[in-house]
């Protein structure tokens, strides 16, 4: 198949902000065991962690990191082997992911929001023979450990208080282990980036049961090298310091896995880490610490604006702050730089892609609801329902191709056949996502394929209608869905969660009336459910799914 001009010409280029380009050299067979040493050979006395005002410098991780590596080593792990992290943020996840990398093992990191239910499946479908977790989800575990074969469990107390778990064969405990292993292990692998997988990454879920996405060295070290770009411009020429992040992206996902975790090797940056989303925490080390980095979710960001714990803070520090993993509503976007003085960046991938495909930096040139251009190395395009190019400003699905794209999902041969096609001498991905380009070759998320709404044979965006909801002052989170509706083939719902000052002041016809005078005929909610919470992904994302199959199951009753 042939490819369109602007793609085949990179027509982008002269569009792109400073500090990115279209191609980049990457460092050849690079894993991500030198990721990890890079830090320790350009950052080697650098304070990189704050875990609860207990400091880690680069030197005392590394030595942890490789005692944990002898410990997993005479556990018998091994190259190609998968180990299973299921723990929050903490420097405990760091050790054991980086020693796993050091042993050319492969990692999959689990939720710390599943239930034993949703371990046990990651744990069969990835085939992990290692489990590392903490003292307070082994009741989940318990549910369902004669269901799963693992050779260890390994259980610690994220901050080294004592266990209270009894050892078995199966469980052992993480100090003990770490007392018995005084010496740093030094050891070689030889790892082919390409071919070998170093990460299987699970997705949402969102069609059927998760998939894991399998990355290669090579596909995770594209993408580090990519973010490198963007961000040792932005050092230099923006912030003009050294990174202090907040860290409140789960690194469980590949968004804080990728650009906090592994990033923080390549770019020296100190991280204030939080196990969980406490917003009085997060307060707190705004306050007291002053980070000038914020990477999350519009749905954290909406809570982090909203919190009374919030209230009076001054976040005039964090001069850098990203949104990904969902779409950042125009209202939010406005409400950030408001109170911080600084626009926020946006960015669009997927897991399949190591986590990034699309960035708009807060230099770039500001098209609101765009998430801005391909990183480097990265080819992206839309296709029709034949997988044909279509012209620039046409809607369809958005493809990728480049180095950061997934090896394939693991077991999923069918799948694998679903999701990737050749053209113009490319592999590409289907992404799932409606969008468009401009004619600056912007590129405008419209909403996934799954979601879009059929109503009476218009084609409805949930996410458009959203927009228009979060500008409404009463509103703090929503949610739009299709509802099957024989005359009509979908009506369209919103479920509304309101900010608590409005709570019993605001009526669901004030809504519609709002969203009536907002949009066209066709696309305003027909009826609107007050909720206290939405459902959402481990990482913050909405999950419309959800709602739609609560909707389902009411039909059928």
């Amino acid at each position: 198949m042939e490819l369109p001009d602007y793609i085949k010409n990179r027509s982008w280029e002269e569009f792109l902000p400073d500090g990115l380009t279209v191609d980049l050299e990457l460092p050849k067979n690079m894993s991500l065991i030198d990721v990890w040493k890079y830090r320790g050979e350009n950052f080697p006395d650098q304070v990189v962690m704050d875990f609860f005002g207990k400091e880690f410098n680069t030197k005392q991780l590394d030595v942890l990191t490789r005692r944990f590596a002898a410990v997993l080593k005479d556990l018998g792990v091994k190259k190609g082997d998968i180990v299973a992290l299921w723990l929050p943020n903490c420097p405990q996840f760091s050790i054991a992911y980086y020693a796993a990398i050091y042993l050319g093992a492969t990692l999959t990191a689990i939720s710390p929001l599943f239930t034993g239910r949703e371990l046990a499946y990651q744990i069969e479908d990835s085939g992990a023979s290692i489990l590392v977790t903490m003292d307070r989800f082994v009741r989940e575990y318990e549910k369902v450990a004669e269901k799963i074969s693992l050779n260890k469990v390994i259980i610690l107390n994220i901050m080294g208080e004592e266990i209270t778990v009894p050892e078995t064969d199966i469980i052992t405990h993480y100090d003990k282990l770490m007392d018995k292993y005084q010496e740093p292990l030094e050891f070689e692998v030889k790892i082919n980036p390409k071919e070998d997988i170093a990460i299987i990454q699970y997705t949402g879920g969102t069609t059927g049961l998760p998939k894991g996405a399998c990355l290669s060295h090579y596909n995770v070290v594209s993408m580090l090298w990519a973010i490198k770009q963007t961000t040792d411009y932005m050092i230099e020429n923006y912030l003009k310091e050294n990174i202090k992040g907040l860290s409140i992206l789960p690194w469980y996902h590949i968004y804080g896995q990728a650009c906090e975790l592994l990033m923080g090797c390549l770019v020296g940056s100190k991280a204030y880490i939080l196990p969980s989303f406490d917003l009085q925490r997060i307060a707190e080390v705004i306050k007291k610490w002053r980070p000038n980095m914020l990477l999350g979710v519009p749905t954290m960001f909406v809570n982090i604006l909203n919190s009374p714990h919030m209230k009076d803070v001054d976040m005039t520090c964090l001069k850098f702050a990203n949104c990904g993993a969902g779409a950042l509503p125009d209202e939010l976007a406005l409400e950030w730089e408001r109170r911080t003085g600084f626009r926020m960046a946006e960015g669009y991938g997927l897991s399949e892609t190591s986590t990034g495909a699309i960035t708009a930096t807060i230099w770039s040139k500001l098209k609101r609801g765009s998430v801005g251009h391909p990183f480097t190395n990265t080819l992206v395009g839309i296709v029709n329902e034949n997988l044909e190019f279509v012209p620039i400003g046409e809607e369809g699905e958005i493809v990728i191709s480049g180095p950061q794209v997934m090896v394939g999902y693991h077991n999923r041969p069918e799948e694998n056949k679903l999701v990737f096609f050749e053209a113009g001498g490319y592999k590409w991905l289907r992404t799932g996502d409606y969008g468009r380009l401009d004619n600056e070759y912007y590129l405008f998320l419209l909403d996934r394929i799954k979601d879009l709404i059929k109503y009476k044979g218009h084609s409805v965006y949930p996410r458009e209608i959203e927009e228009v909801l979060y500008e409404h002052p009463a509103i703090q989170e929503c949610a739009v869905i299709g509802v099957p509706d024989p005359m009509k083939g979908e009506n369209i719902k919103a479920f509304v969660l309101l900010k608590t000052e409005s709570k019993g002041k605001v009526s669901e016809e004030d809504i519609i009336q709002f969203a009536k005078e907002n949009l066209a005929a066709y696309k305003y909610p027909r009826e609107i459910e007050f909720v206290r919470s939405l459902p959402k992904s481990g990482v913050g994302k909405i999950l419309r799914r959800a709602l739609r199959e609560k909707e389902i199951k009411k039909l059928e009753k």
